[in-house]
């Protein structure tokens, strides 16, 4: 399977086997994180991989593996990082493995740029699903204009799957807009939409190169139309 096919066949998952990736496709994964080309090269961001006696968290799976996310402050660097790492998640699923974004999940060792993390390993049971089993807004609810890489997006996973994104199709441009509070009590207690974006910015990307387009991702506020109401701009993609 390829990463643009593991789009429509993803789920998280919570049960892992403990059984270790072998060397060889822990050695393969570093290497394709390592190649991937950020989405602003002035976002500066690290990872590393630990077992489970390297975290702590509340209600953690079971994992043999936790990639955890840091970077340095920056307006965007959460939407980078959802871009960059959720393109790694596909590429794990896309190899037969299961994984599972954490916002609970924290280094052991203090690390005042950490961010997010992400379960990582071989699955315990099914880790796949049909796409009309994903529980998605309706492209008409997250977009205007179309696009066929849309579809691709509107399948991407967020936290309380609140898919805080809205899309504005110009041209040859998408805008890409995101609301920084879902709203309501729980909403409000959650920190990742603008990390939620760049997860579904990175689905735009594989879809566009499943499509033999380019990806090239700007901040130009004057060029975007104006933002839908309770919706912040993040960026435009050519």
């Amino acid at each position: 399977m390829d990463m643009y096919s593991s789009i429509f066949n993803r789920k998280s998952t919570r049960k892992f086997d403990a059984e270790p990736l072998s060397v060889q496709a822990m050695r393969d994964f570093k290497a394709f994180v390592a190649g991937i080309k950020p989405l602003l090269p002035d976002v500066t961001l690290s990872h590393k991989i630990v077992g489970a006696d390297e975290v702590k968290g509340m209600a953690l799976p079971k994992a043999p593996h936790f990639l955890l996310i840091s970077g340095k402050e920056h307006p965007l660097r959460n939407t980078a990082a959802g871009f960059l790492y959720q393109q790694a998640e596909l590429y794990l699923y896309s190899k037969g493995y299961a994984t599972r974004w954490l916002t609970s999940v924290k280094p052991r060792q203090t690390d005042p740029d950490f961010i997010i993390g992400i379960a990582f390993g071989k699955p315990d049971g099914s880790a796949s699903r049909e796409p009309d089993e994903f529980d998605r807004k309706p492209l008409a609810e997250i977009s205007r204009g179309s696009d066929t890489r849309l579809e691709a997006v509107r399948l991407a996973p967020s936290g309380m799957n609140g898919q805080p994104w809205y899309f504005i199709v110009d041209g040859n441009a998408i805008h890409v807009y995101y609301k920084p509070s879902l709203g309501g009590i729980m909403g409000r207690l959650y920190h990742f939409t603008d990390l939620d974006v760049g997860i579904a910015l990175a689905h735009l990307k594989v879809a566009g190169e499943h499509e033999g387009k380019k990806f090239c991702f700007t901040v130009n506020k004057s060029s975007a139309p104006a933002s839908p109401k309770e919706f912040v701009y993040v960026g435009t993609v050519e």
